[in-house]
């Protein structure tokens, strides 16, 4: 069997992370998240907390959310040279899924690792959504917040992610073009999410 690579996005809170990391316990396959922010944090000399707070951005082609990288700019007079950190970032991600997902079969839980990987015939680009009382539940299953707050954090949430996906790849994060597989973890459950892509795994 050759080498096959999941490229797992999720909608917030749709558990898209479980499903991601039983799956890589069934198949018995690495599962990477924040071992790709240190992997690209150790090959770039960038700290991981910076990868983190990029995430976390608001991010607009438009107006720059944070000032470009003033070292890169002090160091090369010309203004056209300067790059913004959160595109430094973002190429050093997208090496660090690149070196681990080489020669092996694994799980890449990444926003945006649908559009890294895309030229990966070996790829399956999967999205885990759900319906947006599921995502309530799954964010308040100690009952801390009010149904108001849950809202509005997902809501915040939700938006950040179209701008991320919107910043870096000029397309909507849900976009049935960019990905192979959807999967609704409302419907189906995790455990058939997982059922389903083991079997697509097991018969390529």
């Amino acid at each position: 069997m050759k080498n096959i690579i999941f490229a797992i996005v999720e909608e917030e809170n749709s558990n898209g992370k479980l499903i991601a990391k039983k799956l890589s316990q069934e198949l018995n396959i690495p599962f990477y998240d924040k071992d790709i922010i240190k992997l690209a944090s150790k090959n770039s000399n960038i700290s991981e907390n910076i990868f983190y707070t990029v995430e976390d951005w608001k991010l607009n082609k438009i107006i720059c959310p944070f000032p470009t990288d003033f070292c890169i700019g002090f160091t090369i007079p010309y203004l056209t040279d300067f790059v913004p950190i959160q595109n430094k970032v973002f190429i050093e991600k997208s090496k660090a899924i690149k070196e681990l997902t080489q020669d092996k079969s694994c799980i890449i839980f990444c926003k945006c690792s649908n559009y890294i990987l895309k030229d990966y015939k070996n790829c399956f680009n999967v999205l885990i959504y759900a319906k947006d009382d599921d995502r309530i539940k799954n964010l308040n299953k100690d009952n801390k917040f009010s149904l108001k707050e849950c809202k509005k954090y997902l809501r915040k949430k939700d938006k950040k992610l179209s701008s991320y996906y919107g910043y870096y790849v000029g397309e909507n994060w849900d976009n049935k073009k960019c990905y192979d597989i959807f999967l609704n973890s409302s419907t189906l459950g995790v455990n058939n999410c997982v059922s389903i892509l083991k079997v697509l795994f097991l018969n390529m």
